[in-house]
């Protein structure tokens, strides 16, 4: 997987998400869902940032609607990072990581760390860790 970017024609910013054909495969139709999320986050920030709504003609500023509709697809997306992010840190443990390093990957304090640690080991994954290493 790769992730490109290159100024747009209109003075923004184009982004590009290239995956590989097994990526692809096993990812299937969350791929589109995740990149959905992902340009939902975007157009959330630069909506707070900017005070426009820019999908809107004349990017107008938000209107309850917009927020509603922000806050919907901006609630799609944390589940599965965390359960991503917890997914990573089992796998992390089991290839013969430590706390030590955990609490430098994740820019906390290696009791943090420990703890984090323990409280994954301590829990079977569950259904979200388990689309995200498997898709089921």
């Amino acid at each position: 997987m790769t992730m490109s970017t290159r100024p747009a024609d209109d003075g923004g910013l184009e982004i590009t998400i290239r995956l590989t054909a097994a990526e692809t495969e096993a990812m299937a139709t969350e791929t589109r869902l995740m990149a959905e999320a992902f340009d939902s986050h975007l157009w959330v920030l630069g909506m707070l940032r900017t005070g426009t709504n820019s999908r809107d003609p004349g990017s107008p500023p938000p209107v309850q609607g917009d927020w509603a509709t922000a806050l919907w697809a901006a609630h799609r997306l944390p589940p599965r990072l965390d359960a991503i992010r917890t997914a990573a840190i089992r796998a992390f443990m089991a290839s013969g990581g430590n706390a030590e390093r955990l609490a430098n990957l994740l820019r906390t304090d290696p009791a943090a760390a420990r703890a984090l640690w323990t409280e994954v080991k301590g829990q079977p994954p569950g259904d979200w860790e388990r689309w995200a290493a498997g898709g089921s």
